[in-house]
């Protein structure tokens, strides 16, 4: 089992903000999770001033469904300072609507604390369509 520190460890590792061009800057936020199958995938954020970019757990996410895989067990996001961060409302989405069982993806929130997705998604808006 990947511990905690693994994780963030693993998100460190690529962790570093680049400037691709004055338009565009990358690795400010870098993600790692694993699967259901105990693979570690990783990703970068990208950051683009025309809005077009996308978070470093989408980037992961996207690694991580080219590989055959969609079930999240534990993921991290760490911005370049190595504070960790929360998944925003689009990650949080992103993650359930890949797989439904990923309402039970641990979610580490610092060092100490993981909560649940489905925690974090009390009222999905797609219950209303039930």
């Amino acid at each position: 089992m990947v511990s905690i520190k693994e994780l963030i460890t693993e998100a460190m590792k690529i962790a570093k903000k680049k400037k691709l061009t004055d338009q565009c800057t990358i690795g400010e936020v870098s993600s790692a999770l694993i699967t259901d199958k105990n693979k570690i995938y990783s990703g970068l954020s990208i950051n683009a001033s025309c809005s077009l970019g996308f978070c470093a757990e989408h980037s992961a996410i996207t690694t991580m469904i080219s590989k055959g895989e969609s079930r999240i067990k534990k993921i991290v996001a760490v911005h370049y300072d190595g504070k960790i961060l929360p998944p925003c409302g689009k990650c949080r989405e992103l993650m359930i609507e890949v797989n439904d069982n990923n309402k039970d993806t641990e979610i580490i929130m610092d060092k100490e604390r993981i909560v649940k997705l489905d925690k974090l998604l009390p009222q999905r808006w797609q219950e209303r369509f039930k």
